[in-house]
C-alpha cells in the first residue's frame, strides 16, 4: 500500500502518463486505469490480471521526472513556510524581550521610588520620636 503521500504526489504529478506496467499481461496504465479491490484493501492493481501493482507505482515515482519536480517544488514551498514562521517566531521572541525589559525598567523604577519614599519618611519619624 502506499503512504498517503506517495498517494497524493501520484495523484498531482503523475495523472496523465502511466504509473505502472503489469508483467504478467504486458500493459501500462495510468492512475484511473488502475483497479481497486475494498475488500483486500488493495488500490493499485492490474484491471486485466488482478496483480497487486503497488511497487510498479512506487518504482515510477522514484524515477519520474514530473513527480520530482513536484516534489521539489514542495520541499521549495515547505522550506519557505519554515522560513516565514521561523521570522514571526523570531519576531514574537524578540517582542517578548522587549517587553520583559520594559517591564523589568518599570519594576526597577517602582522600587527605586519606594527606597526614596522610606528614605525620607524614616528621618521624620526619627523626628517626631521623644
Amino acid at each position: 500500500m502506499l503512504t498517503p503521500a506517495e498517494r497524493v504526489l501520484l495523484f498531482r504529478a503523475c495523472w496523465n502518463h502511466p504509473v505502472a506496467r503489469c508483467e504478467q499481461c504486458g500493459r501500462s496504465y495510468k492512475l484511473p486505469d488502475l483497479a481497486v479491490d475494498p475488500l483486500r484493501r488493495l488500490s493499485h492493481l492490474c484491471p486485466l490480471c488482478r496483480i497487486d501493482l503497488t511497487n510498479a507505482a512506487r518504482q515510477h515515482l522514484i524515477s519520474c521526472g514530473a513527480a520530482a519536480r513536484l516534489d521539489a517544488q514542495n520541499v521549495v514551498a515547505e522550506a519557505r513556510a519554515l522560513c516565514e514562521t521561523s521570522a514571526m517566531i523570531r519576531k514574537d521572541a524578540q517582542q517578548a524581550r522587549d517587553t520583559a525589559r520594559l517591564l523589568r525598567a518599570e519594576a526597577d523604577a517602582a522600587r527605586q521610588r519606594r527606597a526614596e519614599s522610606s528614605a525620607s519618611v524614616s528621618p521624620r519619624a526619627a523626628n517626631r520620636m521623644p
